[in-house]
């Protein structure tokens, strides 16, 4: 950004766009839009997601922005004047710690573990 922050919700503001530059591959231009869409807009929302960054207000697109995520443990942010929000990447898992190609598991183990404790206890 070209511009020197003068006031603490303008260095905030600025911060928020340069962290953008950890997760998503952003050139100068497309950091100084993201930056005067937050400064015009009060209560305008940027929305990254794993392949564009959508800058919107009142649930109307303004504009879009293509991009590419650097950082693959998250699948998005939610970016605005008042908050940075990380979407962690979510990977389903079964109950021995692999991945479950259909996302669900079976969970028997602990349930014979949680009735075996329960008849000891009696």
């Amino acid at each position: 950004m070209n511009k020197y922050p003068e006031t603490y919700e303008e260095l905030i503001r600025q911060k928020k766009c340069i962290d953008l530059t950890k997760y998503y591959s952003l050139c100068d231009f497309d950091l100084e839009k993201i930056y005067n869409f937050l400064e015009t807009n009060k209560d305008g929302i940027v929305k990254c997601g794993k392949d564009s960054i959508v800058l919107s207000l009142n649930n109307n697109i303004i504009s879009t922005i293509s991009t590419v995520i650097i950082d693959k443990s998250i699948d998005g942010i939610i970016l605005s004047n008042t908050i940075f929000r990380l979407i962690p990447h979510y990977e389903p898992k079964n109950s021995n710690g692999s991945y479950s190609s259909s996302g669900f598991s079976s969970n028997n183990n602990n349930n014979n573990n949680n009735n075996n404790n329960n008849n000891n206890n009696r």
